[in-house]
């Protein structure tokens, strides 16, 4: 229902002339402005980390599936991998027949585990947990752009107004673009496992040594898995900030990072320094990008309001902000 009303609210504003909401807009921030046409805002919006956990988490639960089926799978494997080496280590001339022996009997093992991944993952509702990540986004997105918003020019936003549709089909794309990105984590690891296998029999590495690299294999496809969930939640954030200024007239904003050891060096050159939304910057890796766009990006656009072009829906009724 919330939804529905949000995207009520939605129509009622987009029916309304736009030189109309501008001068409703800027009679409200009348007094904020004073003889200025321009404010920075005061209020810098801060980046949704319970999402970020939130979706670390997810992909921690969902490698953990490999994990469990690896672990079953892999004393099998290595007594398979054995096998086939003392076979071409006491035959002469068997180095051949052993390696096709050992990708028959690997490639069963393997897709023994695959199908178990799949039954397993099958009743994990990836979709709709990833749903509901991008919708704590959403929300924790529009609290900071809300505070953003009161502090800088003193007024409230209407309480749906970012409820309804005005963000679904960005936010259906996310869900599905992380659907797959998740889902292949499994099956690249997986890949990278069967080579493993496969280069270690050839190379001659003890059972042990194979069993070794194969862990570390999936240690590797974890830290993707994390990789995934903290780069896609600052694109999530970053869209939404994005659409949030623009819709909202505003064009210009100051680069913020979140000043921790985690930023990059070419992200803190563009710290404190203005852009507009058409037209994103170059940082010194060679990538034009705004806020949430770059890989793993955590920064923030801090907005640049002006008096002439803001355009918000004001909530007279002086709902929470």
């Amino acid at each position: 229902m919330r939804d529905m009303h949000g995207l009520f609210l939605c129509l009622e504003v987009a029916a309304m002339d736009d030189g109309r909401i501008q001068r409703m807009t800027a009679a409200a921030a009348g007094k904020r402005f004073g003889s200025h046409d321009v404010l920075y805002g005061r209020y810098i919006p801060q980046f949704p980390v319970q999402a970020e956990r939130e979706y670390l988490r997810l992909a921690g639960q969902y490698m953990r599936i490999l994990k469990e089926e690896l672990e079953n799978g892999l004393p099998a494997l290595k007594e398979v991998y054995g096998q086939e080496q003392e076979t071409d280590a006491h035959v002469s001339g068997s180095r051949q027949d052993g390696f096709a022996g050992l990708l028959v009997r690997a490639a069963e093992i393997f897709r023994g585990i695959k199908e178990r991944i799949l039954e397993k993952t099958e009743g994990f509702g990836l979709r709709r947990r990833l749903g509901n990540i991008a919708r704590m986004n959403r929300k924790l997105t529009v609290k900071e752009w809300k505070k953003t918003v009161k502090s800088t020019i003193g007024i409230n936003i209407m309480e749906d107004y970012y409820l309804g549709d005005f963000y679904m089909e960005s936010m259906e794309a996310w869900v599905e673009e992380n659907v797959r990105l998740i889902k292949t984590v499994p099956e690249d690891t997986l890949d990278r496992m069967k080579e493993i296998v496969c280069d270690g029999f050839m190379k001659g590495k003890p059972p042990g040594r194979m069993a070794e690299e194969i862990r570390k294999a999936y240690g590797m496809g974890k830290r993707h898995a994390e990789l995934i969930a903290r780069d896609q939640t600052g694109k999530l954030n970053g869209q939404i900030q994005k659409a949030q200024q623009t819709d909202a007239g505003i064009t210009e904003y100051v680069w913020y990072t979140c000043m921790d050891g985690r930023v990059r060096r070419s992200h803190k050159e563009l710290h404190g320094k203005k852009f507009r939304w058409d037209d994103p910057p170059e940082n010194s890796d060679g990538r034009k990008c705004h806020p949430g766009q770059d890989f793993q990006c955590r920064c923030i656009g801090r907005p640049v309001f002006n008096r002439r072009t803001i355009s918000l829906p004001v909530d007279y009724g002086g709902g929470s902000g």
